[in-house]
């Protein structure tokens, strides 16, 4: 018989660990700080290990503590993977697949229809993520994540590399000077999400001063610095998945100049079965030839 910690304990010891406090990982599990704090306890007699070091407002791990929250996570999220897919099924015709807002929006929705998922025959369910997906909850069946992730009960494969370009909105070209006069980009303002890096490594590529730039419009979303760019608010940077359907539509024109190799990519997460159910593999050869098509047509 194997002698396994009490489950209940084993939770409430990942929860204070990933919080870092006994009392968030109380009202994560609706329970008392109490009880947390019990559980935690009777873990470490029965381990012969001290997990955390007790300050007034917060708890700290050990060094054997910080080996066990891993040991943990893995294995409650192998719990979940197991228990969410044996929930709901292995005939089921629902597909439940992952991906952040900008993928979403930008790539996927453009490219679903009526015709195109009676094609599928499955139902579909979209969770639409802020941000990437760094891990996958248990009743997921696939997922698009940048760059590759690891996940328990998954396995990741290369889905789009794409280069990274600027674009421009026709109305704001209009207004000169011309596409392929570097002047272009000290004459109108430069869009982008967060961080300056695209914009820095195109200037660098073009041999362009950044430093005269006419000035920069942040978002903290991708898909807002396209939509703007269609404004004729400035010139953006980007890759087709963000791009994609306004340059077939032409509400925006892929500029000349440098193209740039993409950091990483978009990777596909599949469950690691042996076989996959008809509706998941339905699901996931249409996104791989979606993929192919993005990637043929950049």
């Amino acid at each position: 018989m194997r002698a396994l910690p009490n489950l209940n304990a084993i939770r409430a010891f990942e929860a204070a660990a990933r919080h870092g406090s006994f009392a968030r990982a109380a009202d994560e599990l609706g329970v008392s700080h109490a009880a947390v704090s019990r559980h935690v306890r009777n873990l470490e007699a029965e381990l012969g290990v001290a997990l955390f070091q007790r300050h007034a407002r917060h708890v700290v791990l050990t060094g054997e503590g910080s080996f066990f929250a891993r040991t943990a996570a893995d294995s409650l999220a192998a719990l979940e993977v197991g228990s969410g897919r044996l929930r709901r099924g292995g005939s089921r015709s629902t597909v439940v697949l992952d991906v952040e807002t900008d993928v979403g929006t930008r790539w996927l929705m453009p490219r679903l229809s009526a015709a195109g998922l009676e094609g599928l025959g499955v139902n579909l369910d979209l969770r639409i993520r802020p941000d990437p997906p760094r891990s996958v909850l248990g009743d997921v069946d696939l997922a698009i994540t940048w760059g590759p992730v690891s996940c328990i009960g998954f396995k990741t494969a290369p889905l789009m590399d794409c280069e990274t370009f600027p674009a421009a909105a026709p109305s704001l070209l209009e207004q000169g000077p011309e596409p392929g006069d570097p002047a272009l980009y000290s004459s109108h303002r430069l869009i982008h999400e967060r961080g300056l890096y695209w914009w820095r490594r195109y200037f660098e590529a073009m041999a362009l001063d950044f430093d005269a730039a006419a000035g920069h419009l942040y978002f903290n979303r991708s898909h807002l610095c396209a939509d703007a760019a269609v404004r004729g608010l400035g010139l953006v940077i980007g890759d087709v998945i963000l791009f994609g359907d306004h340059l077939a539509s032409g509400a925006l024109l892929r500029l000349p100049g440098a193209r740039l190799s993409s950091r990483d990519g978009y990777y596909l997460l599949t469950p690691d079965t042996r076989t996959l159910s008809g509706p998941v593999r339905q699901v996931r050869d249409w996104l791989v030839e979606q993929a192919r098509e993005t990637v043929g047509d950049a």
